[in-house]
């Protein structure tokens, strides 16, 4: 109901004044008198009209004020009731979100599979090595540096683990302190040996891919950032990656994976060969020639830096077509400088990149090499020398043994 209708006219009082008016002038007689009479009730009746007019007037005015005021009031208690509403949500929200996050996460659990330990769907190596490994390995370096001219220059890089980066600590504890016996190493080499420690630098880039899931080698990507770390120690300038084309082989099942197969098991850990990892590798530009003395086989031939063809199991051969004896690679850069690269596997991919930096990459691999590699050197006035070693195969007797052989 309006408040027009419930109580518009009800206080209009034309009875009171009428009855006033007309009880005067009932005193006179006549027509003159109804004459009289009939132009009062005229005013009166049109006074009441206007009255009422000028009384609707104001009360619609302030009706529409009225109504004006609740509907701002309505509105305003409806936008208090909104927030409180969205405030009340979002306090949930952040209630639940907290109470998500506290709730105990899965622990992922590790196991054996053979010597293979298995984690988080990757393979990993567990160190064993010692301080008495270590020095054999150190002694050996020593010697190196001890049969080289004073004035070539040896650097000794020893590569970490996966396992070091990606392992939690209570999987780590399981073997020995790959830190430490990197260390170690550094300290027995003597003092004109210039140690490359790249455990820094490969700890800021822990959560890129660089390293495989299925196989005990470092990526491209990995081999790059230890490869600035030797450019700083050379002092070189290193070739941008960013500005480097690249290629993929996808499917690479590596050497862990592989070896997980057994008589009993054939086919290997399912979750290593259900994860498989992509070789990336990198095309250096520049004008050079390659030339490589592959196993079982007389005579060196010409061939690209990079065998693009490789595949499956054998993809990580992309890098320098893998372990062989040697591969000679001469540049036009006129830097005045030559390096001699001795590596184990962890060498293929780090060896690339440094084809950007001297004139000439002389790149062995002890295990297959024959001859004297120090005759070699100094023969050919190489000025630079680098021994890259994984930490695994630096703590082995048999990498200590190989080493030996390069002094003839």
């Amino acid at each position: 109901m309006s408040r027009r209708s419930s109580y518009g006219y009800s206080s209009y009082r034309s009875g009171s004044y009428g009855y006033g008016g007309y009880r005067r002038n009932r005193r006179g007689g006549g027509d003159k008198k109804k004459i009289i009479i009939a132009a009062i009730c005229t005013l009166v009746a049109a006074g009441a009209a206007v009255g009422v007019c000028a009384y609707l007037g104001v009360f619609s005015g302030k009706n529409q004020e009225n109504i004006t005021a609740q509907s701002s009031a309505a509105a305003s208690q409806s936008s208090v009731r909104e927030s409180s509403v969205k405030a009340e949500k979002s306090e949930k929200s952040k209630e639940s979100s907290k109470a998500e996050s506290s709730k105990p996460q899965k622990e992922l659990k590790g196991e054996f599979d053979g010597n293979v330990f298995i984690y988080d769907k990757q393979g990993y190596e567990i160190f064993y090595g010692t301080e008495d490994t270590a020095k054999k390995y150190a002694d050996t370096v020593a010697k190196i540096r001890n049969s080289l001219d004073g004035s070539i220059k040896l650097y000794d890089m020893v590569v970490p683990t996966h396992g070091m980066y990606a392992l939690p600590e209570k999987y780590k504890n399981q073997g020995n302190n790959e830190k430490d016996n990197i260390r170690y190493i550094y300290s027995k080499c003597g003092n004109n040996v210039k140690t490359i420690d790249v455990s820094d630098t490969l700890e800021k880039h822990k959560n890129e891919y660089i390293f495989f899931k299925t196989d005990n080698n470092w990526t491209g990507l990995g081999a790059y950032y230890a490869y600035t770390d030797f450019c700083k120690a050379a002092g070189v300038e290193p070739t941008d990656i960013n500005k480097l084309s690249s290629g993929e082989i996808k499917g690479f099942t590596g050497s862990l994976a592989s070896a997980t197969k057994t008589e009993e098991n054939p086919k290997g850990n399912k979750i290593l060969y259900g994860n498989p990892d992509v070789v990336k590798y990198y095309t250096i530009p520049g004008d050079y020639t390659c030339t490589l003395l592959e196993n079982g086989k007389d005579s060196p031939e010409e061939v690209p830096l990079i065998a693009t063809f490789a595949s499956g199991s054998n993809a990580y051969s992309a890098f320098i077509w893998g372990n062989n004896p040697y591969m000679h690679v001469k540049t036009t850069k006129n830097t005045g400088r030559k390096l001699c690269i001795i590596k184990d596997s962890y060498g293929c991919a780090f060896a690339p990149f440094t084809v950007s930096n001297f004139d000439e990459v002389y790149i062995i691999d002890p295990t297959y090499y024959e001859g004297n590699v120090i005759d070699y050197i100094k023969k050919n006035k190489f000025t630079d020398v680098l021994l890259v070693n994984s930490i695994m195969t630096a703590n082995t007797q048999i990498r200590t043994d190989e080493l030996q052989t390069v002094l003839g």
